[in-house]
């Protein structure tokens, strides 16, 4: 008998089953007792180890993409894809000749089904650009963008059905998402300014406050996909802190460049570049902390949401009028935005209910209502606390997916949860 199930095991690992872990959602390990109604099923689990790299800002990793049948992330093995119904692993990105471990990935990929990763150059220099085609992982084009006496640890990169844009050392450039030609490179309006940049896959904002240049201060406003639509704010001596939505442009700026304590504010833009509504961040909007993958905006409801508070909680913001919608205190985060509203997991739904495990929860924009969706169910209740996942969500499939480290053991892992329709 031990004989048998070795090379059964053998049979197993050959065919590639070793690649991933498959969970029913309904296990006979599962305590009856201690398995709730709404317990949701579990798909798959499938490892993802650690990088040096991880973190939460804005082109960190982690980042989820989707194709027409894979969720796609990058981790200490590499970027990969798998099937989002299965968890069978159909492709490994190739690391580029000299590069080392993922650093970042653009936030999404094109519509296009194109993405774009950062590898380290060495010495710890995030600066190895590579694009991939996100059906097939095959590298369209890649760039070691290090430079003499520079060294990258936080790069930017964002991708649109044109141009692949980056902000990686001393390079502010666009190339072509084709092949990698440089389309426009950001230049200095002067040689003794204060410039600040934020970019996102439509737009890039550049202010700036020159001594030897006329106006001494602007804002510029690029639309990166298309290089004849652009605008001037003369005289704006805000600097640019991040472009927080791109419908409308939503930008979070600073009173006073690289200042701790500078005061910020929120300007929203018209279709044409023009400034429209400026909200100051003061009062209960203190609270708001606006992390990148937690910050959100519906451009039909014309509603921010972003984390709140040091419980990491979360918060809603009217874009027409500056005011508090509702905020909501506990551990929350959020997955996405669909006609259900947002997407979060939450461990303290409105419910009143203690909530041993995560529970995934959908909140209207504009009142607040949480509706619980169902419960992240795990049997040894190892699941790390929401602000601690990076989360995906999928509303034509209502599946979540969540990358992090299970408490239980510290294994980190990518699980797809199903959630129920209606």
């Amino acid at each position: 008998m031990p004989l048998i199930l070795a090379i059964v095991m053998v049979v197993l690992i050959g065919a590639g089953v070793g690649g991933y872990f498959l969970f029913t959602g309904e296990g006979s390990a599962d305590p009856a007792a201690d398995r709730p109604a709404n317990a949701m099923p579990r798909l798959w689990e499938a490892p993802s180890p650690g990088s040096q790299r991880e973190g939460q800002d804005e082109n960190g990793l982690r980042s989820m993409w989707f194709n027409n049948d894979d969720i796609i992330f990058g981790d200490g093995e590499g970027v990969r894809a798998y099937n989002r119904k299965t968890g069978k692993k159909k492709w490994t990105a190739k690391t580029p000749k000299g590069a080392g471990e993922v650093c970042a990935m653009s936030k999404e990929a094109s519509d296009e089904g194109v993405g774009a990763v950062v590898f380290d150059a060495g010495g710890d220099d995030c600066s190895y650009l590579s694009v991939i085609d996100t059906d097939t992982g095959r590298t369209l084009w890649s760039k070691n963008l290090k430079a003499e006496g520079a060294r990258e640890d936080r790069p930017q990169v964002v991708v649109n059905s044109k141009v692949v844009a980056v902000m990686i050392g001393r390079t502010y450039t666009g190339f072509t998402i084709t092949r990698g030609a440089p389309v426009w490179h950001l230049i200095s309006r002067g040689h003794d300014c204060t410039t600040t940049v934020g970019m996102s896959p439509q737009y890039q904002a550049v202010a700036s406050d020159c001594a030897d240049a006329k106006p001494k201060k602007e804002l510029i406003l690029q639309d990166l996909e298309y290089d004849s639509i652009h605008s001037t704010v003369k005289g704006e001596s805000r600097a640019v802190d991040r472009i927080l939505a791109d419908w409308p442009l939503t930008l979070l700026m600073s009173d006073e460049a690289g200042a701790i304590d500078a005061g910020r504010s929120i300007s929203t833009y018209t279709e044409d570049g023009k400034p429209d509504k400026t909200f100051k961040i003061e009062g209960d909007l203190k609270e708001l902390n606006f992390e990148p993958r937690n910050t959100y905006v519906d451009e039909d409801e014309l509603v921010l949401v972003t984390g709140y508070g040091a419980s990491d909680g979360l918060a809603a913001l009217d874009l027409k009028t500056g005011k508090l919608l509702w905020k909501k205190r506990g551990s929350a985060a959020v997955a996405g935005i669909d006609s259900e509203g947002v997407i979060a997991v939450t461990s303290s739904p409105d419910t009143g209910a203690i909530s041993r495990d995560p529970v995934l929860v959908s909140i209207a924009l504009r009142d607040g209502k949480e509706k619980v969706m169902g419960t992240l169910y795990d049997p040894k209740h190892s699941l790390p606390a929401p602000h601690s996942m990076s989360l995906a969500w999928n509303g034509n499939e209502n599946t979540l997916f969540i990358q992090g480290e299970r408490i239980s053991d510290d294994r980190p892992s990518v699980q797809a949860f199903k959630a129920p329709t209606g």
